[in-house]
């Protein structure tokens, strides 16, 4: 068997070994590649900073899964190995709580005549080789116009206190889990075209018929819905600061899975008019060429419809990824005096500057418009 010579690995930016190291795991390692490739044993990694970096990007599990392939003189130190063991094992039992909730949340709701939509999360997993191994958050549902009824239905029947300030969604801490009650898909007072786009996926909503998921009363979004949805998402969140590969991931896995069953010149459509298909494009370059998704998992069959490689961008998105960040409040709620808001505000203009290559990628507005409209909405100018 030959070793591979990670510096010989086809890469679009620089990275460190770690982050190398990573990717070429992901790459060779998951999404059925068989290339029997190993490790230089000259090449020197240190297998703590590639278990904190797995973490941080939210792929430890799945890292571990590659991992077990390896021949068990490449694997790390079994010291290590047994802790990132027990993390995965943890993260398991986590994903079979979570289930847990969402299933008996969804009765609870059914016996009311609620139905069920579940945004993100556990409808994401399903599409991984192991769902389990996906890191698990909140739950995330939508209630077709029905949110202030759960909500009170949570508040009466449960005594759970119902957190209403944010304007797209009621939260409350349902056994341990946060449940998000979903008025909206998008946060339109983040930005003008979240408007447009939101109106946009109720479009979709009311003419594509949900998918059915293996729990009672719980319905997945189409998948031409999410194939909007999931990359708007995975795009607010890069845009406002940062994602991992992990939201990478599910976007990947979602067109991986569900590719044959979208409505792709419905979807390019929306792509080209909201400004969002160099984003796609980049998102899809990294699927394909650092975690090993088909490319043919991002075009309509008969190829009309189909991603552009696009290496310059997935570079820096790439880059980006694993470049660490400070983490801002997404409003001024909970900020008590005017100095901190002041302070705030101050920070979250020079990061909307220094992120506004990405806003030019994700939302239809200028960068004047795109300002003013957060500056409004979001610091309380």
């Amino acid at each position: 068997m030959g070793h591979t010579n990670l510096s010989q690995q086809k890469t679009f930016c620089r990275m460190t070994k770690e982050e190398g190291l990573l990717l070429h795991l992901m790459l060779h390692y998951l999404f059925g590649k068989t290339e029997q490739r190993t490790i230089n044993a000259d090449y020197k990694i240190d297998w703590h900073d590639v278990y904190g970096l797995a973490i941080r990007q939210g792929v430890s599990a799945i890292l571990l899964d590659a991992i077990s392939r390896l021949p068990n003189d490449e694997r790390p130190p079994k010291f290590l190995l047994l802790q990132w063991i027990g993390q995965t094992t943890m993260m398991e039992r986590m994903y079979a709580r979570h289930k847990e909730r969402i299933v008996s949340l969804a009765e609870l709701y059914g016996q009311q005549g609620i139905r069920m939509l579940l945004l993100k999360g556990y409808g994401c997993s399903m599409c991984y080789p192991k769902p389990e191994h996906r890191p698990t958050g909140d739950i995330d549902v939508y209630l077709f116009g029905k949110q202030n009824e759960a909500d009170d239905l949570i508040e009466k029947k449960l005594g759970i206190k119902i957190h209403k300030e944010y304007h797209k969604h009621s939260t409350f801490n349902y056994c341990g889990v946060e449940v998000e009650n979903h008025a909206k898909f998008i946060d339109d007072l983040s930005h003008k075209s979240n408007i447009r786009f939101e109106s946009i996926l109720m479009a979709v909503l009311d003419k594509e018929e949900c998918l059915k998921s293996p729990i009672d009363n719980v319905l997945i979004p189409s998948p031409t819905f999410n194939a909007l949805f999931l990359l708007r998402h995975t795009g607010e969140h890069f845009a406002s600061n940062e994602i991992t590969l992990r939201q990478v991931l599910d976007v990947g896995t979602f067109f991986q899975r569900y590719h044959s069953k979208i409505d792709w010149a419905l979807v390019f459509k929306v792509y080209k008019e909201e400004r969002m298909l160099r984003f796609f494009n980049a998102i899809a370059t990294i699927c394909v060429e650092y975690l090993g998704i088909d490319a043919a998992c991002f075009a309509s069959e008969d190829k009309q419809y189909s991603y552009q490689s696009d290496t310059a961008l997935a570079d820096r998105i790439l880059s980006d990824i694993f470049e660490k960040k400070d983490v801002l409040p997404m409003t001024t709620a909970g900020i008590d005096t005017i100095g901190k808001k002041l302070k705030y505000a101050i920070d979250k203009s020079h990061r909307w500057w220094h992120n506004r290559w990405k806003y030019q990628l994700v939302y239809n507005e200028n960068l004047a418009e795109s300002f003013g409209w957060l500056a409004r909405n979001r610091m309380g100018c």
